[in-house]
């Protein structure tokens, strides 16, 4: 088992056995190659973040507080908490290479004491239904665990990630092209994405972009996409009140019923079978 392949055991672990939403953020300037086998854990898939994100400009504000979240991880170079411009309260944990910061580790998807107000305000800034937004942040844990226990969960994976950024440094600049594509898939797996437009945005050709892809993940661009879909999916329907049709919108399908399709076919369960058994667990 290699280093890549432990950490991302153990964000898992964090996630399924210990609850926390963990989330990766490396530096956009950086090369970060080190981390595309991590890059879908690099969104908070939550129904509200994604609610939230789900116009452009809703999404713009999003990327906007992550750059103003990195300036701050410069400024401090120690973990910190806060709450975003939607209302969600994260804690925020630095990546250094020793002398700069490459990233940031999130643990987030609590909601806030001023929560109401926030989700109003974000309901109206970008036109959503406050209704069904307040029902994607009731979706939100109520209260974090106390600090020491998630600082005793996440300080080794910031150590076990500083060391895999610190083996791999110096990636190529093909690698980071890839790097930033497999970014972009993270951040933009919701939407309505195909090779063309990727190729396009990142001005490669359709022949680099299928061979470097399926090089560097091991899977074709549609099916990279369809697993990432997937793993959401999988989350919101195990930590979420959202409808399995709300969930297959939500994460990029545009048909309920060939959501549920693939996700039989790959889980071997339907949907609502897969819910019940993680409720059960």
């Amino acid at each position: 088992m290699d280093l890549i392949e432990s950490i991302e055991n153990y964000i898992v672990y964090l996630i399924t056995d210990c609850g926390l939403s963990v989330t990766l953020h490396p530096l956009e300037s950086e090369s970060l190659i080190t981390f595309s086998r991590l890059m879908r854990f690099n969104i908070h898939d939550n129904s509200y973040c994604t609610h939230v994100k789900s116009s452009l400009p809703g999404h713009a504000r999003c990327l906007a507080q992550q750059k103003r979240v990195f300036e701050k991880c410069r400024n401090r170079k120690e973990e910190f908490c806060g709450v975003c411009h939607a209302g969600v309260f994260e804690y925020v944990y630095p990546l250094s290479d020793g002398q700069r910061m490459i990233g940031f580790v999130s643990v987030g998807g609590y909601s806030c004491a001023e929560g109401e107000q926030l989700v109003a305000g974000t309901a109206e800034r970008f036109g959503y239904s406050e209704e069904l937004l307040k029902k994607a942040y009731d979706t939100l844990r109520a209260a974090p665990p106390e600090k020491k226990k998630i600082d005793t969960l996440i300080f080794p994976l910031c150590q076990m990630l500083e060391l895999a950024y610190r083996k791999d440094a110096g990636g190529t600049e093909k690698e980071s092209l890839m790097t930033q594509i497999l970014r972009y898939i993270q951040q933009q797996y919701a939407m309505d994405l195909t090779a063309e437009e990727i190729c396009r945005n990142f001005y490669c050709s359709r022949s680099y972009f299928s061979h470097t892809f399926q090089r560097e993940t091991g899977k074709s661009f549609r099916e990279y996409l369809t697993e990432i879909r997937l793993e959401h999916a999988k989350r919101l329907l195990k930590y979420s009140k959202l409808s399995v049709i709300e969930i297959s919108y939500s994460v990029g399908f545009n048909d309920s019923n060939y959501f549920s399709n693939v996700f039989r076919k790959r889980e071997g369960i339907s949907p609502l079978a897969y819910r019940k058994s993680v409720k059960n667990q």
